[in-house]
C-alpha cells in the first residue's frame, strides 16, 4: 500500500514566472474600481504625504523662471484669450516679446503657461493657489504610478500591501526629496504634467491591449500629446510604452501595429504644431556663444562629454543619497573634467556597467533590466548627449526617470531580498521592512528640509551659494536676491552691510566667470552705490573700464555715463575714462569701430576742443568706411 505523501510544509518562493504576465505568484489584475476600493490605505499615505510635505510651499513667493512663464508672461497674463499666443509661439515670449534665440533649440512647452492662462482668468497672479495645484497634480502623479504598476506588475500574493512592489515604487517616488525643485517652484509644473500624461497614455495602451477597443487609441494620442507639450522629455515614451507591453504583456502583432501606428501619429502632429510656433524642428542652426546658456561652449569633445558622464554619475547618486540638493549646477560648479580624470571614469563604468547589466537581461525580462532602461531612456532626451539642453545638469531633469530607480528599488526590496532571505509566506521580512523605514525616514527628512528653500529668491540664492559655491549664477543671483532687499532698506547702517555683501557675491562671480554679463550689469551698480557714498570718480571709472574690458557695452554703465555727463560731474576724468575706453579698448584692442564711435562721441561731447579725441574719431570714421564724416573731424584739426 503506497504511503501517503505528506503536505510539503515548505515555503514556496517567488516564481521565476513574475516576467510574464501573470505568474502564478502573481494576484489577477483587478477592475478600476476594486482597485481603488481595496487600496484605500496605501492610496490615503501617498495622498496624505504629497500635501503634508509640500504644504507650507502654499505660501512661498515666484522664484527663478516663474516671471517667465508665469508672473510677468504677458500671454499668461490676458487669461484666456493668451492661449492662442502661448501655442502660435516660443514659451519665452510672452516675457520676452520677441522670440529671443535664448537657448539651443528653443522652449516650446505651451501646457504648463495655459494652465497658468487659466489660473490667472479665475484668480489672477495667486501664488498659492498655483502652489497648490503643483501640489495636487504631484500626488495624482503618485497615484497614477501606483496604479499603473499594479497594472504591470501585480503584486505577489504572498506579500504584504506595505511591501508590495507598486507601493514601495510609488512611496519613494512621492518622497523623493530630488522632486522638490519639480513640486515647490512653480514653473516645475511642464515636469509633473509631462509625467502624469505620459503615465495616462501607458494607462490607456494596457487597457487597449487587453480589450481591443480602438477607442481607447484616442485616450493614448490625447495623453501622449498633451505630455510632450507640457515637455518634450515625453517624446521618450514613444519607445517606453512598447517597451512596457514587452517586458509585461504578450500583445498580438496587430495590437503592436496599430499602436506603434497611433504613437507615430501623435509624434507627427507635435512636430506640426511646433515647426509652426517655431519655424523649425528641434534647432535653429544658431550656437549660443555664451556658457551661461551654452556650458558646453570651446570645449573640445573630450573635456564635453568626460563631463557630461561625469553629471551623468551625479544623477545616480543624488537618485540614491539625494544630498546635498541644489537648484544651480551653472559654471563652474560641475568642473570641466577629461576622460582621465578618475570621477568621469568611475561615471562612465558605472553607468556602462548597468547598461549593459540591463541589456543582459532584456531578453529574460527582468523587471531590473526595465528599470534601468526606464531610467536611461527618460534620462536621455536631457542629458546632454543628443541635445544640449542649456545647462550642465538639473536636479528636476531626473524628475521621470526616477520612476525607472524606484522600480528597481521596489524591486531589491519586496522581492529580490525576501527570496534570498527564504522569507516564509506568513512571515514580515524584517530587514525589508527596516530597509524602507530607513529610505522613507531619510527621503522625508531630507524633502521636509529643502522645501523651506523655495520660499523666495533669497532663501533659495542662499541654499545656493551654500552647496553650489562654485556656481557663477548662484553667487550672481545671491547678489541680485540682496540688492532686491537693499533697495527697500532706510537704515544707514545695514544698507552699508548690505551693500559689501552684494559685493562679494558679484565679485565672486566674476572671479568664477569673468566675462558674465548679468554680473558685470551688477557690478556698474555696484560701483555707482559706491561712488554715492565716497565720490572717488577714479575709483568709479577705473571699475568701469574694467567692465567694459570684459563687455564692450553694458546697459547700466552707459546710463551711468549718461548721468555723470549730463551732471558735468569731474569732466577732465569723464573724458579720459570715455577716451580710453573708445580709442584704446575698441579701436586699437577689439577694432569695433562702432562701440569706438560710440564712447569717443561722448568723449567730444564732453570735451570738444581735444585734440587726441578728435583725431581719434576721424580715424574710426576711415576705418568704418565713412570718409565724409572722417573729413568732417580732421577740418576741426586745422
Amino acid at each position: 500500500m503506497a504511503k501517503k505523501r505528506k503536505p510539503n510544509s515548505k515555503k514556496v518562493k517567488p516564481s521565476r514566472s513574475e516576467f510574464k504576465e501573470f505568474g502564478p505568484s502573481e494576484m489577477p489584475p483587478v477592475s478600476g474600481t476594486r482597485f481603488w476600493s481595496s487600496n484605500a490605505l496605501p492610496i490615503f499615505i501617498l495622498l496624505f504625504l504629497s500635501f503634508a510635505m509640500y504644504l507650507s510651499s502654499l505660501t512661498f513667493d515666484y522664484v527663478l523662471d516663474d516671471k517667465i512663464v508665469l508672473s510677468e508672461n504677458n500671454f499668461v497674463k490676458k487669461g484666456f484669450s493668451g492661449i492662442k499666443d502661448i501655442f502660435k509661439t516660443d514659451s519665452f515670449v510672452g516675457y520676452f516679446g520677441e522670440q529671443k534665440k535664448v537657448l539651443e533649440g528653443g522652449r516650446y512647452r505651451p501646457l504648463s503657461l495655459v494652465t497658468f492662462a487659466i489660473e490667472h482668468q479665475f484668480y489672477g497672479l495667486n501664488k498659492g493657489y498655483s502652489h497648490f495645484i503643483n501640489i495636487l497634480l504631484y500626488a495624482l502623479s503618485g497615484l497614477l504610478l501606483f496604479r499603473v504598476l499594479f497594472m504591470l506588475i501585480p503584486p505577489l500574493k504572498t506579500s504584504r500591501w506595505f511591501l508590495s512592489l507598486p507601493f514601495i515604487a510609488a512611496l519613494l517616488f512621492v518622497i523623493h526629496p530630488i522632486h522638490t525643485e519639480a513640486v515647490a517652484n512653480i514653473k516645475g509644473r511642464d515636469e509633473i504634467l509631462a509625467l502624469l500624461f505620459s503615465f495616462s497614455a501607458l494607462y490607456f495602451s494596457l487597457k487597449y491591449v487587453k480589450t481591443n477597443n480602438l477607442f481607447l487609441l484616442i485616450g493614448v494620442c490625447i495623453s501622449l500629446l498633451l505630455g510632450i507639450l507640457a515637455k518634450e522629455n515625453a517624446l521618450t515614451w514613444v519607445v517606453i510604452i512598447p517597451m512596457s507591453l514587452y517586458f509585461f504583456r504578450k500583445v498580438k502583432l496587430n495590437q503592436v501595429l496599430i499602436l506603434g501606428g497611433a504613437l507615430l501619429v501623435t509624434v507627427i502632429i507635435y512636430f506640426s504644431i511646433r515647426i509652426n510656433a517655431l519655424g523649425y524642428v528641434l534647432s535653429s542652426g544658431e550656437e549660443s556663444i555664451d556658457i551661461m546658456n551654452n556650458p558646453f561652449f570651446g570645449l573640445e569633445p573630450g573635456n564635453r562629454y568626460a563631463t557630461i558622464f561625469y553629471t551623468l554619475g551625479l544623477y545616480l547618486k543624488l537618485l540614491i543619497f539625494p544630498h546635498p540638493l541644489t537648484h544651480d549646477y551653472y559654471p563652474y560648479q560641475i568642473p570641466i573634467l577629461g576622460f582621465g580624470d578618475w570621477k568621469a571614469l568611475l561615471a562612465i563604468l558605472v553607468n556602462l556597467g548597468l547598461g549593459i547589466y540591463a541589456l543582459i537581461g532584456l531578453r529574460k525580462k527582468s523587471i531590473i533590466s526595465y528599470g534601468i532602461l526606464f531610467y536611461f531612456i527618460t534620462l536621455s532626451i536631457v542629458s546632454n548627449l543628443f541635445v544640449n539642453v542649456g545647462t550642465t545638469m538639473n536636479e528636476r531633469f531626473v524628475y521621470m526617470p526616477s520612476v525607472g530607480i524606484c522600480i528597481v528599488f521596489a524591486y531589491f526590496l519586496a522581492r529580490w531580498l525576501p527570496a534570498k532571505l527564504n522569507e516564509k509566506a506568513d512571515e514580515i521580512n524584517i530587514i525589508s521592512v527596516g530597509l524602507l523605514l530607513f529610505f522613507v525616514i531619510g527621503y522625508i527628512g531630507k524633502t521636509v528640509s529643502r522645501v523651506p528653500d523655495w520660499e523666495n529668491a533669497l532663501t533659495l540664492n542662499a541654499a545656493a551659494v551654500k552647496y553650489s559655491p562654485n556656481s557663477a549664477r548662484a553667487n550672481c543671483f545671491m547678489g541680485v536676491a540682496i540688492y532686491e532687499d537693499y533697495k527697500l532698506e532706510s537704515d544707514v547702517a545695514k544698507k552699508a552691510v548690505m551693500l559689501e555683501d552684494i559685493t562679494y557675491y558679484i565679485d565672486r562671480a566674476l572671479e568664477i566667470y569673468p566675462g558674465y554679463g548679468s554680473a558685470l550689469t551688477m557690478k556698474s551698480g555696484i560701483l555707482a552705490e559706491h561712488y554715492k557714498k565716497d565720490f572717488d570718480i577714479n575709483k568709479l571709472l577705473a571699475g568701469f573700464t574694467t567692465i567694459l574690458r570684459q563687455r564692450e557695452t553694458t546697459t547700466f554703465t552707459n546710463e551711468y555715463i549718461e548721468y555723470l555727463i549730463k551732471q558735468k560731474r569731474s569732466p577732465n576724468e569723464v573724458s579720459q575714462f570715455l577716451y580710453n575706453v573708445g580709442y584704446t579698448i575698441n579701436f586699437q584692442g577689439r577694432q569695433n569701430y562702432n562701440a569706438a564711435l560710440y564712447y569717443l562721441n561722448y568723449a567730444y561731447q564732453v570735451d570738444p576742443a581735444n585734440r587726441n579725441i578728435i583725431q581719434a574719431i576721424a580715424q574710426c570714421y576711415q576705418k568704418a568706411g565713412n570718409q565724409n564724416k572722417a573729413n568732417e573731424f580732421l577740418q576741426k584739426l586745422n
